[in-house]
């Protein structure tokens, strides 16, 4: 490096080359650079997810998670293995170790869970293994309403049309639907009918799902030519379906129309979801890993508008963070160029020399341009990591320069010319300026190789200064002494001593005469500097003004989807007197039937137009939302990584019930002894209220009943079968599952009560005698013969035991229990439909 500068200044067409094609490379780079928020990490994370419908967390923990956990163990490069169960999901993460092959992790969790599949209930859902991404992190978030569509129309479209033309951009890699209901076939089957022709809902669903479908049947050869043959036994309209004969246990044959009503209608909204207070679907957009947030939410954006104005759907974006990372990036670059321009102000302040600054300014966009094109090649982008660092080194990039510069005007002083003055100093100066920059690059770059999750974040920030202060040193040996020897001027270009000059001159004296008084000075800095940072608030990154806030809400256990929609209309109506409040959207969803939980997301008026940041706006949300009762709500926390509060805290054991209690205690030692603690919790689910069918052994046995059978045949009369067991049906070229329930049993204890189950040899009987006796009226057109035993015709109520009043005590009396009496009820109509109504009666007695 000594002679490098002598080469350059003999021969300047080759540096002049070199950086020309550099820089040129550096603004093409920049300009195809992807622009996000955050750099491209990966925490090495696989998130394994089994469903199974209706399963409590208990029996999932011991029949599922403990299985995933013991198997993912043998995982390449596992670090931490946790879980969360909830009602009939069970998800299991594994945290992976710093610089652990991801994919060969992902393929191996693959394995093991494939390994003890079979050992897993035979019910679940096959398990889900996923990576988890940053970038699979949502860009764009839309409301789509249009009043003039039913909710089953607007959600066909969001499913056909809109998601078509979104993933048509390049960049987009998921668009996902939220709320909204899907089209389904509607089997409401009568209990009443069910039970007088002596079939279940079970069996109805089983002949639906074996004669609807159309199955490859083999190949022949006719004529010469092989072809297919297919047997296609799915129905072809809905009114055909409803004719379908079902097949009853003793042989005979009945219409499904005559079991209960068949309806082309739309499925139950698990979800809902207003936009200020009105009803929409939500739509999430994702974008593809290595794209460009910015690019690809302007294009999403983009094809949005085009549809607002062709049609009459219209969309409201309810977050995207593409105005918040253009705004970062302009700023990051115009801090960029302030840096800049005040370190060529400060030269110029001190060589007081035109030609001079414009030689040490050339440095800065010489260094910094071409780093541009190195980020590209490593699979960087413009975040807000790379961006800090090269303004971090705006001013350490002249530095060079200034050390080659003023050794060139010494040189001069001494009588030189120019050019034999560069050849002079920048040889000798060669060995300080190389051991400079190597110093800055030997504190930097080891940052990038951090352990831990802090070194995953600034991996690009060092690199991004080591590779901008190489550019900057070979400006200094190769760009700066050339332009010296052939810019500068002789003698009337001699630096003059300016007052700042002086004044240093004069510091710099005093300091050397009295050396204890810098020393004293330089220590009392340190002590006060670091008794200031124990009094700073510490973070990882600083809050960010992204102009949105999200908070979410849990619900009490066993909340109905429209109690949650009232409460979610209540946390809208108090959150909207905030002025820098512009939207509000609400979302729920109901897991099982029951919400668990919801959120809320707030859309702010744009930051130069208010005056309170986005903290300070959740602070005064906290007080009002606090009045809203029997929730619990916490605001959202994106900055720390992804997580959902600043500070979390794991307890962890083998007794569930001793760690539970034990959080339970913590959390009332922290709300009472730290003030400056907000919203504590533990994360522990509340009891969830339910029934609990407990079969009798010895009943079973006898009557040839198991425990999946009732399981089943509940299941299939109160919310219809699983997804995966329903017959698949098309119409009109839509999908829509045939789904059949027993109407009533998801709103009537006693209806429950009266299922009949199958049974092994093939019969059915009910799960329990009828102790508490059902109302009904009896249907003369569904009447079967006169019954022989018990359990082998349809169950009517009994009377109250006095007139006007209802009674679960049953009869009075010791008739036997095949024999039957009719009697006139004139009691109350409010329950039965209206007076006069004939009843028969039985005894019930029996498993």
């Amino acid at each position: 490096m000594r002679n490098i500068s002598a080469w350059a200044i003999k021969n300047p067409i080759p540096p002049i080359v070199l950086f020309l094609a550099l820089t040129i490379a550096g603004l093409t780079s920049y300009f195809e650079l992807p622009i996000n928020q955050i750099p491209n990490v990966e925490f090495g994370e696989i998130d394994v997810t089994v469903t199974e419908a209706g399963a409590s967390p208990s029996e999932l923990e011991t029949q599922v998670t403990q299985q995933v956990e013991a198997a993912l163990t043998s995982v390449t490069g596992v670090d931490k293995i946790s879980s969360t169960i909830s009602q009939g999901v069970s998800r299991t993460f594994v945290e992976l170790q710093i610089g652990a092959d991801v994919s060969r992790a992902v393929d191996d969790a693959r394995d093991a869970i494939a390994r003890i599949r079979s050992d897993l209930p035979q019910a679940i859902d096959e398990p889900q293994v996923q990576r988890q991404d940053v970038s699979s992190q949502p860009i764009a978030y839309f409301a789509v309403s249009n009043p003039a569509m039913s909710a089953q129309d607007l959600s066909y479209y969001v499913d056909r049309t809109l998601s078509r033309e979104l993933l048509a951009i390049k960049g987009v890699s998921a668009v996902t639907r939220l709320g909204g209901v899907d089209r389904e076939i509607r089997i409401a089957l009568d209990p009443l009918r069910l039970e007088s022709f002596g079939i279940t809902a079970d069996e109805v669903s089983q002949q639906l799902r074996r004669s609807n479908v159309d199955l490859p049947g083999g190949r022949t050869e006719i004529g010469g030519q092989t072809q297919i043959i297919r047997t296609l036994g799915g129905a072809a309209s809905v009114e055909t379906l409803a004719t379908q004969l079902i097949s009853l246990p003793d042989g005979r044959t009945v219409r499904l129309k005559d079991l209960g009503e068949v309806s082309d209608t739309a499925s139950e909204p698990t979800q809902t979801l207003r936009y200020n207070d009105k009803q929409a679907i939500g739509v999430l957009v994702q974008r593809a890993k290595g794209t460009s947030e910015v690019t690809v939410t302007e294009a999403v954006i983009k094809k949005v508008d085009e549809l607002n104005e062709n049609g009459s759907i219209r969309f409201q974006t309810i977050f995207t963070p593409v105005d918040f990372i253009r705004g970062l990036h302009h700023g990051s670059i115009e801090a960029l160029i302030e840096g800049a321009a005040l370190a060529v102000f400060v030269v110029f302040l001190f060589l007081r020399n035109w030609r001079a600054t414009i030689i040490a300014a050339i440095a800065i966009p010489l260094a910094t341009i071409p780093t541009f094109a190195a980020l590209a090649p490593l699979g960087f982008t413009l975040n807000i990591m790379t961006l800090i660092a090269l303004a971090l080194v705006a001013g350490v990039l002249v530095d060079d320069a200034i050390v080659e510069i003023e050794n060139i005007y010494r040189h001069m002083a001494m009588g030189k010319k120019p050019y034999q003055a560069a050849l002079e100093a920048a040889d000798e100066i060669g060995l300080a300026v190389v051991a400079t920059s190597a110093t800055i690059i030997a504190v930097f770059l080891p940052v990038s190789f951090m352990g831990g999750e802090t070194g995953v974040w600034f991996r690009e920030f060092g690199i991004t200064v080591a590779v901008a202060v190489f550019f900057s040193l070979l400006v200094a040996r190769l760009i700066t002494p050339m332009m010296a020897a052939y810019f500068l001027k002789g003698e009337q270009d001699e630096p003059k001593r300016s007052t700042l000059q002086r004044w240093y001159e004069q510091a710099l004296q005093f300091s050397l005469r009295h050396p204890v008084a810098p020393i004293a000075a330089g220590l009392f800095s340190f002590v006060a500097a670091i008794a200031v940072m124990t009094q700073m608030p510490m973070t990882f990154i600083p809050r960010l003004d992204n102009g949105a806030l999200n908070l979410k809400v849990e619900f009490p256990p066993g909340t109905t989807l429209e109690d949650a929609d009232r409460i979610m209309l209540n946390i809208a109506d108090k959150s909207r007197g905030e002025p820098e409040v512009i939207s509000v959207f609400t979302q729920a969803s109901a897991a099982n039937g029951a919400v668990s939980s919801g959120s809320v997301n707030y859309q702010l008026t744009p930051r130069e137009k208010r005056k309170l940041s986005d903290y300070d706006v959740q602070q005064k949300l906290r007080p009002v939302l606090a009045t809203i009762p029997d929730v619990r709500l916490s605001f959202q926390n994106f900055q720390g990584g992804g997580r959902g509060a600043d500070i979390d805290l794991e307890l962890t054991g083998d007794d569930p019930q001793l760690v539970t209690d034990s959080a339970e205690r913590l959390v009332a030692a922290m709300r009472r002894n730290l003030s400056q603690l907000t919203e504590v919790r533990a994360s522990t689910s509340q009891k969830r209220p339910e029934l609990e069918i407990r079969p009798k052994p010895d009943e079973a046995a006898r009557l040839g009943v198991t425990a999946a059978s009732i399981a089943t045949a509940v299941r299939i009369a109160t919310d219809g079968d699983v997804d995966r067991n329903l017959a698949k049906f098309d119409v009109e070229d839509r999908r829509a599952d045939p789904r059949s329930i027993a109407t009533g049993c998801a709103y009537d204890l006693d209806t429950v009560r009266s299922l009949r189950v199958p049974t092994i040899n093939g019969g059915a009987v009910r799960p329990r005698c009828c102790r508490r006796h059902q109302a009904g009226r009896w249907r003369n057109d569904y009447r079967t013969p006169r019954p022989t035993k018990v359990g082998d015709t349809l169950q009517i109520s009994s009377p109250p035991a006095e007139r006007g009043a209802r009674s679960d005590k049953g009869l009075a009396g010791s008739e036997e229990p095949s024999r039957w009496r009719q009697i006139q009820y004139r009691g109350s109509t409010e329950d039965l439909g209206r007076s006069n109504e004939r009843f028969l009666l039985r005894r019930c007695s029996g498993a």
